[in-house]
């Protein structure tokens, strides 16, 4: 069972006495009413946070004339917009479960859900997905569909009732909500995990489990009513559901925008923090590099050789200052001063720069205003941390999982930056690192399996006991499945997870992350997945870039001829060969077994859109492994 915190506990006032996510944001609400709160043009919306309480209200009043009643589930299929959160809080306000899964997902996999959550009604963003899956709406038995976007609405060919939604809020006006007794323990939101293998399980999460996560996320975030912020995340993923609810607690003005209009939008509202995930900010160092390039050759030069100045700067200031995660260090005089002297070598050169080329690099890609961002939902690569850090753009890192509602540990800014981890516990959080054969204890800096005890871990998984026993051990601890080991200042470091460990032949373990990040820090890599279970060596599946493909002079179309999955192209063949050799040659510390000795160019990439990534941007290994079964199997001449 999850813990429920007690007052006593609790270390902020205002969360004392709160026994829902509603109360505690209605609370806050109140003393913000009259700042703006959602800016979304996108959608043309725009409200105050009194007027986005009108809309949760009434909304709330809708689905209960509706027939929407406490333990309910209404399902909510949307990307993120202005209208997600008070849709979701006017479903949770009612007493009902909040069923999040984005409009893009397969329709197979929004059908499961349906199935799997028996819905009193279901929710949709616009037309595009409602004629996407009518007939799988009409295979469950609805009590009422509702869509916000109502261009060219149309109920034809549906069984249950459609509305729009300010047909609802009408119902509502009319309709006055009737409040519900809420608990801390009742149900308030169902996510469903990404489904790398398999069908996605429903994360049911409780009232106590989000309310627990508001003492971390202030600790570390320190937001404050009326800066701007900028929402670009899957509002169904647990992070951005999280970040956007502490927002509105903070009185914070949200700003909705998407993947193509991210960097005009920083530059237009004069962005002050945002939550964020590894690719946004690699897009953003490799579209940096990419401008200096075309505008200058010397301008790229210099702007290079500053970065990397700076990051030696960094670096040896880490070492000075105690802040290393990747080893276990003594520290010893010699070194001690050894790492001052050169930093003061390389300071006036990192303070110049500082002050004018990245100044200018930072307002030109609307960085220059970000007072803190947050690096969630997957493994920042260490050249994007040194290279942001060295710039001077105040980047942090957290860590959890659906199932963790989702913070378990959190680089925050009451804290000095560790890099390379990612940071400490949140607040009532315990993390313990255990050999993943006994399950016991291992010593700090000792590789092991995360284990993880805290009160926004979730009771279970839907429906399904069996898979809920497999990641709680016997005393109540949570596997998290990822491996990683703890620093003396309690800062865990994670090197990949448990399932993606290859075993070769010879017994020994290699963890893919760390060699693929590495890998990928070529221009003419774009996606990796390494292999070699149960083989002597290990291979690789190489996505070349676009720059690859040019510089060998193969044309799109000469990709989509033929039946063969991989390219042949002896010149992109040699490229990567001497690509893979020079950047595994960069990793310090990689041991002989662990070099890529076999390899495969394909054709086509991992996305979304062919099953081979999550919608939460994650690989899916196994369905790889599966589809390439044949290339792997002659990479090793089986």
């Amino acid at each position: 069972m999850s813990i429920i915190l007690t007052d006593d506990e609790l270390i902020r006032e205002d969360l004392k006495g709160i026994k829902s996510i509603t109360e505690h944001l209605e609370k806050s609400i109140e003393e913000h009413k009259d700042l703006v709160a959602v800016t979304d043009t996108y959608n043309d919306l725009e409200m105050t946070y009194q007027d986005f309480q009108n809309l949760i209200t009434q909304t709330a009043g809708g689905l209960q004339h509706l027939g929407v009643n406490k333990g309910d589930f209404v399902c909510l299929f949307t990307e993120n917009n202005g209208y997600f959160m008070s849709m979701a809080q006017a479903i949770i306000k009612t007493g009902a479960i909040d069923v999040l899964r984005g409009s893009n997902a397969p329709v197979e996999e929004l059908d499961y859900i349906m199935g799997h959550s028996e819905p009193k009604g279901v929710i949709v963003y616009d037309m595009k997905l409602l004629n996407k899956i009518k007939d799988n709406l009409n295979a469950h038995n609805l009590n009422f569909i509702i869509i916000l976007n109502k261009k060219d609405f149309s109920k034809e060919g549906l069984n249950a009732p459609v509305y729009t939604l300010d047909e609802v809020v009408e119902m509502g006006r009319e309709n006055p909500f009737t409040p519900v007794e809420i608990n801390l323990a009742d149900p308030a939101t169902m996510l469903y995990t990404s489904g790398t293998t398999g069908n996605p399980k429903g994360v049911l999460l409780t009232h106590s489990n989000i309310v627990s996560q508001m003492e971390g996320t202030e600790a570390g975030f320190k937001a404050v009513a009326g800066e701007n912020t900028l929402q670009i995340l899957p509002c169904w993923h647990a992070y951005e559901n999280l970040a956007q609810f502490y927002y509105y607690t903070k009185g914070c003005h949200l700003h909705f925008t998407n993947i193509s209009n991210l960097k005009n939008d920083l530059l237009r509202y004069k962005i002050d923090t945002m939550m964020s995930v590894p690719r946004i900010w690699e897009a953003f160092r490799l579209g940096i590099y990419q401008k200096l390039k075309q505008n200058s050759k010397l301008g790229y030069f210099l702007f290079d050789f500053a970065v990397q100045n700076s990051i030696n700067y960094k670096i040896h200031k880490m070492y000075s200052e105690r802040r290393l995660t990747n080893k276990k260090t003594s520290y010893k005089l010699p070194s001690n001063i050894y790492h001052k002297v050169a930093r003061a070598f390389l300071k006036p050169l990192h303070v110049l720069a500082t002050k004018t080329i990245y100044k200018k690099v930072k307002e030109a890609a609307g960085l220059d205003r970000i007072r803190l961002s947050i690096s969630g939902g997957g493994a920042l690569s260490l050249k994007d941390e040194l290279f942001y850090d060295a710039i001077g753009v105040n980047l942090r890192i957290g860590y959890g999982l659906t199932e963790t509602s989702p913070v378990l540990t959190l680089r925050g800014i009451q804290y000095p930056n560790y890099l390379g981890c990612v940071g400490k516990p949140y607040a009532h959080t315990k993390i313990r690192v255990v050999d993943p054969q006994t399950m016991k204890k291992v010593h700090l800096y000792t590789k092991g399996l995360v284990l993880a005890k805290g009160p926004q871990v979730m009771n279970g998984y839907y429906k399904d006991e069996e898979a809920t026993k497999k990641v709680f051990t016997e005393d109540g601890w949570f596997i998290t499945g990822d491996l990683g080991w703890l620093t003396r200042n309690n800062n865990l470091v994670l090197v990949g997870r448990q399932k993606e460990t290859i075993v070769l032949s010879s017994g020994e373990n290699v963890e893919p992350i760390p060699i693929e990040e590495a890998i990928l820090e070529s221009p003419y890599i774009d996606q990796i997945v390494l292999v070699g279970q149960d083989e002597a060596s290990v291979g690789a599946l190489i996505v070349p870039s676009k720059i690859a493909l040019d510089k060998c002079g193969i044309l799109a179309k000469e990709l989509k001829s033929g039946k063969t999955l991989s390219i042949k192209n002896p010149n992109l063949r040699e490229l990567i060969k001497k690509e893979i050799q020079t950047y595994i040659k960069n990793k310090t510390g990689l041991k002989p077994f662990e070099k890529v000795k076999e390899f495969e160019v394909l054709k086509d990439g991992f996305s979304m859109d062919n099953g081979l990534l999550s919608q939460t941007a994650k690989v899916k290994r196994n369905v790889i492994f599966e589809k390439y079964q044949d290339i792997i199997n002659k990479m090793f001449k089986k």
